[in-house]
């Protein structure tokens, strides 16, 4: 209700309060210039009813932000009643009805506060007729209302503005720290399947070799023409060497499945995907289906990781841009290729409107999922119009796969 809407003190409405006591003040020492040409019992109560007056004024315009609804009513009556009176002491009083105007939109908002202007108006023009109306009698406070209301709704226009623009920074500065922290934890993610990559080509692949070049050199040993006591001390050595290398081997896969992406660390890349499609689809209220075609392979960590984060890229798209209400993510294992597609029954876009616009404003998401394709040796397309749907699809090539595990297994 209207009646129950408290003024804000803000800075703009700090400001307009700072003004309309300037205004007071000013209209006060014009109304004590009068006190020359009245009588002394008159010049005597309209000191009195200034005092009142003022006294009235600056408590409440100090005090109105701590009370409630009704106590701004009964301040405003009182501050109402004693211009009135001295209206009829000494008809200066009646500018002060421009600050009136002031303190009644202040302390009440909407139809409330110009209902009172209103009646200020009308007792302004009323208390003149038994002297005879004029028409600056009646202009002057008709003018000053209109003023008044001009003023009130630009300094409410401006207040409005300045707390939307406020607002809209906040949200800006809150999106900026989670985009942030998301940047962050994807820079950790990457470092980590980066070291995990290197590890597995360096560390794991030479500890392979060693261990593949002691089982090798036992087996020649073992072929030799010699008498088996020379070479039984060689060979428990070999023996040993060869279980620390497969032990150490062991560790070292430990810590690269520990530096897989956490969805990977104790999942398959079919469960992951479940995973990211239930998150992603609980957070946007989407329908997110996961379908696996063909007979699942290992896949090395780094081409599942990659497969993954370009599922999460993509299907994060699908949540925040596409207005979908179903998707589906189909990994197929062909005899060539595996394969991710990202399907959305969303509004669509213009791929190639949004392949011109330059790079961070809209397609920043794309570009790294191509990236992270292409570092795979694979490629990723869309197909898309506005209107939808759209789908996206990544194709690695097996042989790069087949690669990769045949080095693994060395």
């Amino acid at each position: 209700m209207l009646l129950e809407q408290h003024p804000v003190k803000t800075a703009d409405n700090r400001a307009l309060d700072s003004g309309i006591t300037f205004l007071a003040v000013c209209l006060m020492v014009v109304s004590l210039g009068a006190l020359a040409r009245m009588p002394l019992d008159a010049a005597l109560l309209h000191i009195v009813l200034v005092t009142a007056f003022a006294f009235l004024l600056f408590y409440g315009m100090v005090e109105m932000y701590r009370w409630g609804a009704w106590g701004r009513v009964a301040w405003m009556l009182g501050a109402t009643a004693v211009w009135v009176a001295d209206m009829t002491v000494s008809p200066v009083a009646v500018y002060w009805v421009f600050v009136l105007f002031f303190v009644y939109l202040r302390a009440m908002r909407g139809w409330l506060g110009y209902a009172w202007v209103a009646a200020a108006l009308a007792i302004s023009i009323a208390i003149q007729i038994p002297v005879g109306l004029t028409l600056g009698g009646v202009m002057g406070p008709a003018l000053s209302a209109v003023v008044v209301l001009a003023i009130d709704w630009a300094f409410f226009t401006i207040n409005k503005v300045s707390q939307e623009r406020q607002q809209l920074i906040d949200e800006l500065l809150a999106t900026r720290d989670r985009l942030a922290e998301t940047e962050r934890a994807a820079g950790v993610a990457q470092e980590r399947e980066r070291l995990a990559h290197e590890i597995h080509d360096t560390v794991a692949q030479n500890l392979s070799s060693i261990q593949m070049l002691l089982h090798a050199a036992e087996r020649d040993v073992r072929a030799l023409d010699v008498d088996p006591a020379l070479v039984e001390q060689p060979l428990r050595k070999m023996e040993a060497a060869r279980r620390a290398a497969s032990n150490n081997l062991a560790e070292t896969r430990a810590m690269i499945a520990a530096l897989a992406p956490a969805p990977l660390s104790e999942a398959s890349l079919r469960d992951a995907l479940t995973r990211v499609a239930g998150e992603f689809g609980a957070a946007g209220g989407v329908e997110i289906g996961v379908e696996v075609d063909g007979d699942p392979v290992p896949l090395p960590m780094r081409v599942e990781a990659g497969l993954l984060r370009i599922a999460q890229g993509a299907v994060s798209n699908v949540v925040a841009h596409a207005d979908a209400t179903v998707a589906r993510i189909t990994l197929t294992y062909a005899p060539g290729e595996v394969r991710l597609d990202v399907v959305d029954n969303g509004r669509g876009f213009d791929v190639g409107a949004q392949a011109l616009k330059p790079s961070g404003l809209g397609h920043l998401g794309l570009d790294a999922m191509r990236s992270r394709a292409a570092e795979l040796g694979g490629r990723l397309e869309i197909e898309s119009a506005p209107g939808g749907p759209t789908a996206l699809s990544v194709a690695i090539p097996v042989r790069i796969n087949q690669t990769m595990d045949e080095e693994a297994t060395r």
